[in-house]
């Protein structure tokens, strides 16, 4: 198949056969031997273009949206126009029509065009590295789209067109031999649903193999972002990066450089020159679209600092910058863009910045040119080289240093477990990380063993936290003998009218001082056991296994490993099995809320920390209705402190799309059926001012207790109110169980 067409005084030739095209540009019309002009140059071997059968004449495109640029090139006649292939079709490949403004229909999606090119500069310095950057050619330092281009047909029954861009490659700073990268958004509304397709495609208008510069992949954001999505419907990271470029500018001359930006927004509330500066210091960005700035860090008058909370620990630079043409230059290419954006306080540089002149905070308060950061921060292959100044041994987190042997505990066994008899756990502890392990015969050196004993399964109503080793340790432990068992015998016995299946669970720390270079702060960590959870019955019934709804695996998606890159009370819980065992439905905060003296006075009402409740409420965070939401916590005890600390939650930003239930359920398990099962509804109660203790006011329903959480409104509680019977019977499944009007996997959708 042979198609010419005609762009703007220079003839398109592309030649295709079977699935191979080729798309040349012809300078020139010379003779027979080609004397007058050089022979056509290809720009790239193009993507093949679709080879399914015509779509019939008045076919209807469906749901989806699929949209790809197979070929770019740069014409010579006029110079610099830049004309883009590309395919626009619904999922089942049937086409859509392009339109350069909004959709006036769903056969139709919005185009918009922009380009960059990759640029290689010199760090400067006795090390002069390389580097690469992208400058937008739209517009260098306020990046835009292109506008007033021009759609053309190629194939109207596969959906194939043309978009010339209405900007030219300027004649001084055009360089043919380096890598140009158009970005294309697709938008489609179908049947209700914003639809996007980012697709990127790179060329070298001579030909020749394109560099890509990628540190950071969208798969690798969407494991939190779920997905990720930014100024109305952008998704893909190449696409960001194409106008977030090196010299891009806020309105407000803000630097928008993506690694920059990027590493700012995450470090967040955690910034060195928001904490350390002084009341009213903030980061942000002013947007355009929305003509307001969003703040990403602030510090208030009281001296607290909001804004972003990384959910994890920041040292880890490979939960980012793992994939990716570049992703290596994070370890190999240390620059002051990227390196103090994070450290803000620090200015290792010739040229003042905000952190101040050259040299601030920085080694002897020396600045450097930008290619000599190498010679100092390295890669470091030797895992062992923690802590120091190379950028990987900078960037250990703590609780995974090598330096940390490992430690387990395991529940081996539990005697006189039955309703009203003090029972005698028998565990072993041991050294390193399974399945190499060695045998320890001594509790020396930890400063916490404790046991939590709860039940029953059907939903936990009991706790009992018992302190085996460690501060307010109490009851006998045993030593082991040969076979390396000890045996703990608390003084609290099981509830006289306790039935059912009951679970008991572990917890085990140490603290470890870890080794560090000379003049390196100290640095130690509180090592801890995975909890081990063992299960029982009280009175010789059969057991039955509490319900699972939250998998470890994706509460790490976001957070990592709990007590590795995620701490919860003294870094002492990592399982969720085992956190359930305390938060559940009779639980509050009431034990140090009480301590509170004007809390009391005021007869405040306790927060719940009933883990179905208290999570979907932690993680709504700043979209929860009724603000603040406040949790009474542990705390620093006498005389050096209250012994309880307040926590807002009410301002946490959860990165994902909060309808999409199961970012952290298991599947089904949020849907009626099943839910809520044996579940019990969450106890509400308040303080007594005259004693400080608990007075019950009463409980939810387990149902109420869940979608109340996160649909905290006045509305929505009087919705579910009224959809509740005197005796607690709730009728929310007649109209959100699975196939009628509301369901709940159809309301909790999520993003396409």
């Amino acid at each position: 198949m042979v198609t010419a067409w005609k762009g703007k005084g220079s003839w398109h030739l592309t030649i295709a056969c079977g699935a191979i095209a080729l798309t040349v540009v012809a300078a020139g019309c010379g003779d027979d031997n080609g004397s007058s002009a050089p022979a056509p140059t290809a720009t790239k071997s193009a993507t093949a273009q679709p080879t399914t059968a015509p779509t019939p004449a008045g076919a209807k495109a469906g749901a989806g949206l699929s949209s790809t640029i197979t070929n770019a090139l740069v014409a010579t006649q006029p110079a610099g126009q830049v004309i883009v292939t590309f395919t626009l079709t619904d999922a089942a490949g049937i086409p859509l029509t392009p339109v350069l403004s909004s959709a006036q229909n769903d056969q139709q999606g919005r185009v918009r065009f922009t380009i960059a090119h990759v640029e290689s500069y010199m760090g400067g310095g006795d090390l002069a590295t390389t580097f690469t950057r992208y400058v937008n050619d739209i517009n260098v330092t306020h990046p835009a789209y292109d506008s007033k281009g021009k759609l053309e047909t190629v194939d109207a029954a596969t959906g194939v067109y043309h978009y010339t861009f209405a900007a030219v490659l300027p004649a001084a700073g055009y360089d043919p031999t380096r890598t140009y990268s158009v970005g294309l958004q697709v938008d489609r509304t179908y049947q209700g649903t914003q639809l996007s397709a980012n697709p990127v495609f790179d060329f070298v208008p001579v030909g020749g193999t394109p560099a890509i510069r990628e540190g950071v992949t969208t798969a690798q954001c969407n494991s939190c972002h779920n997905p990720l999505i930014a100024h109305g419907n952008r998704r893909e990271v190449r696409l960001c990066t194409l106008c977030h470029a090196e010299a891009a500018v806020d309105p407000k001359d803000t630097t928008i450089d993506f690694r920059n930006m990027i590493h700012k927004i995450h470090r967040g509330k955690d910034l060195p020159s928001i904490v350390n500066g002084q009341p009213g210091a903030q980061y942000a960005i002013f947007s355009s679209f929305s003509n307001s700035a969003t703040v990403f860090a602030e510090k208030n008058a009281d001296g607290t600092v909001t804004g972003v909370g990384f959910p994890r620990a920041i040292e880890a630079c490979v939960v980012c910058h793992a994939d990716g043409a570049t992703a290596s230059y994070h370890l190999e290419k240390p620059s002051t863009a990227a390196c103090a954006s994070c450290h803000d306080d620090v200015n290792p540089s010739k040229q003042t910045t905000a952190a101040g002149g050259p040299g601030t905070n920085h080694f002897q308060g020396l600045g450097y040119e930008e290619g000599e950061c190498r010679g100092c921060h390295k890669v470091a292959n030797d895992p062992a080289r923690e802590f120091d100044i190379t950028v990987t041994g900078a960037h250990v987190v703590p609780e995974r240093s090598t330096q940390l042997k490992g430690i387990n505990v395991d529940i081996v066994g539990i005697t006189n477990h039955a309703a009203g008899q003090i029972p005698t756990i028998s565990f072993k502890i041991s050294e390193g990380h399974p399945p190499d392990t060695t045998p320890l015969t001594s509790l020396t050196g930890f400063d916490r063993l404790g046991f939590t004993i709860t039940g029953p399964t059907t939903d936990y109503t009991v706790m009992l936290a018992l302190t085996a080793a460690g501060g307010g340790a109490t009851g006998t432990i045993t030593p082991p003998g040969d076979d390396g068992v000890f045996q703990y015998t608390p003084k609290t016995g099981i509830p006289a009218n306790a039935t059912g299946t009951w679970v008991v669970g572990a917890e085990l720390r140490r603290a470890v001082q870890l080794t560090v270079p000379p003049d390196t702060p100290a640095k130690s960590v509180e090592e801890a056991a995975v909890n081990p959870v063992v299960t029982f019955t009280v009175d010789d019934s059969t057991a039955v296994v509490r319900r699972v709804v939250v998998e470890d695996q994706r509460c790490a998606a976001c957070h990592g490993e709990f007590s590795k890159d995620f701490s919860i009370h003294g870094n002492l819980r990592n399982q969720t099995e085992y956190c359930v065992l305390c938060h559940n439905p009779n639980q509050s905060d009431q034990a140090r809320r009480k301590l509170d003296s004007a809390a009391v006075a005021r007869g405040d009402s306790t927060t719940s920390i009933d883990f179905k409740v208290m999570i979907h409420k932690i993680h709504r965070g700043e979209n929860l209705e009724t603000q603040p939401y406040l949790i009474y916590g542990f705390g620093v005890a006498p005389p050096a402190g209250t012994g309880y600390s307040i926590n807002n939650f009410g301002e946490v930003r959860f990165p994902g799309d909060l309808r999409d239930c199961q970012t952290c359920h298991a599947p089904d398990t949020y849907l009626l059926p099943p839910f809520p099962g044996t579940a019990l509804g969450t106890r509400t109660a308040h303080l007594d001012p005259a004693t400080g203790n608990e007075v019950q006011d009463g409980r939810l329903g387990p149902i109420t207790s869940v979608c109340t959480a996160c649909h905290d409104g006045e509305d929505a509680k009087a919705h579910a109110a009224t959809q509740t019977a005197p005796d607690g019977a709730e009728a929310c499944a007649v109209c959100h169980e699975e196939g009628r009007a509301f369901a709940v996997s159809e309301l909790h959708a999520g993003r396409n």
